[in-house]
């Protein structure tokens, strides 16, 4: 099925150039395909909402294309399933098709589906050509992807057009040699020879639909929250002295999986001692061994965890002491850390800008400081109120990825992860908390967690504790 002007004969002939297969190629990938349509199909109330949502993208598109490319190869060896590129999914519904294009053409509003032929093999992910298909699957226009190139340069030639494209990388994508370069690079290599004006990143277009939750992703979230919160609580109670790290992680992905979740949304953080101060935190994405190390006395742990569940991702987290009880020093420290949290979470709403939600914790941080009594609880405080106290805050979304942007702006319907952090005397703090922001305040996802140090210490005292049951040694 194609959707088109019946005044606009040029993108009718481009469309069509896409549908001249022989009937023999055309049989073969249909009776290849017939074993897994129905597992492969969408439900009517699914394809509504799959419809609106590329609507909505086109609406934002103008006269121009969004190209929103499948994931491009298997699941890795060490991943516990196949996870599809987060805006294909979005747009499409199809978490297991490999290699496929869609490509929403803003000048007459059309979608238009390209897939690779069956993997020999492989049952899964296979989408059939012809209108059947796309009318099965909403679209105006199902193809194999070797034709995208001839439709691209067609469509291309009929008027001025530029390309958004979405980037399917991982985490920090080097931008040179072009080859290794980040996805969306390399498509604009492409593109423009093709006849684009200009190609660039689809983020801008489709971001703001992803942030505004709909109600059934909602759902979804709120038992993404039950779970990791349980992930959670298990890694709390996971923590002690001469335990490593990867030894409590793995409690948590057990506990993702009890609760019913399909795994972690990423690998658990259990930082410990240095590990814990989030300038060091990136080095675990090139560490073999996820910088593990035994956990010692004295030290606290950042527990950062989430499950994965329907598609969506958790993000949730707190400091824990390794021994189960803070220092005086920490205790002051955390406790007034938490103060100013909870000050700027009670302010976030519709229309509040993230900035006012930082100053509203700095507040109260401010009118706490003069009590504070230990060196750690000042030095807590001077961090915090100095020039760079809130680098590394976010209000950051979360959903289809376990980080999603971060909206400057706050709005309702959206779900963010509330994450502020900062280090004093060598201990890195942090907290963070899934929240659903509403018209009038916020609801936490992930309620019922523990806050202030006495909180945390009883929570780490549950039925499940392992801990040698040491004293943390006295520091300031």
């Amino acid at each position: 099925m194609t959707v088109l002007h019946p005044r606009d004969t040029d993108a009718r002939r481009a469309h069509a150039c896409t549908g001249r297969l022989s009937s023999a190629l055309n049989a073969a990938w249909l009776a290849a395909a017939l074993s897994v349509m129905a597992a492969t199909a969408l439900d009517a109330q699914a394809a509504s909402v799959l419809a609106a949502r590329r609507n909505r993208a086109l609406q934002r598109a103008g006269a121009n294309l969004v190209i929103v490319p499948a994931r491009a190869s298997f699941l890795a060896d060490d991943q516990k399933g196949f996870v599809q590129a987060a805006d294909f999914y979005y747009l499409t519904g199809l978490d297991d098709v490999l290699g496929a294009v869609l490509v929403l053409d803003g000048r007459d509003r059309s979608t238009h589906l390209f897939v690779q032929k069956p993997a020999p093999l492989v049952g899964r992910g296979v989408v059939p050509i012809g209108d059947a298909s796309a009318a099965r699957f909403g679209l105006s226009h199902v193809a194999p992807v070797d034709s995208l190139e001839a439709w691209l340069r067609h469509r291309l030639a009929l008027a001025p057009t530029a390309a958004f494209v979405a980037p399917t990388d991982a985490r920090m994508p080097v931008s040179t040699p072009l080859p290794m370069a980040a996805s969306v690079q390399r498509w604009a290599a492409w593109l423009v020879p093709l006849g684009a004006t200009a190609a660039s990143s689809a983020i801008p277009v489709l971001r703001p639909l992803r942030e505004i939750k709909e109600p059934a992703e909602v759902d979804t979230l709120r038992e993404v929250a039950r779970a990791s919160n349980a992930a959670f609580l298990a890694g709390l109670r996971a923590l002690r002295p001469g335990r490593r790290q990867a030894a409590a992680e793995l409690d948590v992905v057990q506990a993702c999986q009890d609760a019913g979740a399909r795994s972690v949304s990423f690998w658990p953080w259990t930082m410990s001692g240095r590990n814990a101060d989030f300038h060091n935190l990136w080095d675990t994405f090139l560490a073999y061994d996820h910088v593990d190390r035994a956990m010692q006395a004295g030290e606290v742990v950042r527990v950062d965890v989430g499950c994965a569940l329907g598609h969506y991702n958790g993000d949730v987290g707190r400091t824990a002491p390794v021994s189960g009880r803070f220092t005086d020093g920490q205790r002051e420290a955390w406790d007034l850390f938490i103060a100013g949290y909870q000050a700027g979470r009670a302010v976030i709403r519709d229309g509040v800008p993230a900035r006012t939600v930082y100053e509203a914790a700095l507040a109260e941080i401010r009118r706490r400081a003069p009590s504070l009594r230990t060196a750690q609880g000042k030095e807590a405080a001077s961090v915090l109120l100095g020039p760079d106290g809130t680098e590394a805050w976010e209000l950051h979304g979360v959903g289809l990825d376990d980080a999603e942007g971060l909206p400057d702006t706050l709005r309702a319907g959206m779900t963010v992860a509330y994450e502020l952090m900062f280090v004093a005397k060598g201990d890195g703090f942090y907290l963070e908390d899934m929240i659903l922001v509403t018209p009038t305040g916020s609801e936490v996802l992930t309620s019922g967690l523990p806050y202030t140090a006495r909180e945390i210490e009883a929570a780490m005292r549950g039925p499940d504790a392992r801990r040698a049951g040491t004293r943390a040694p006295a520091r300031p």
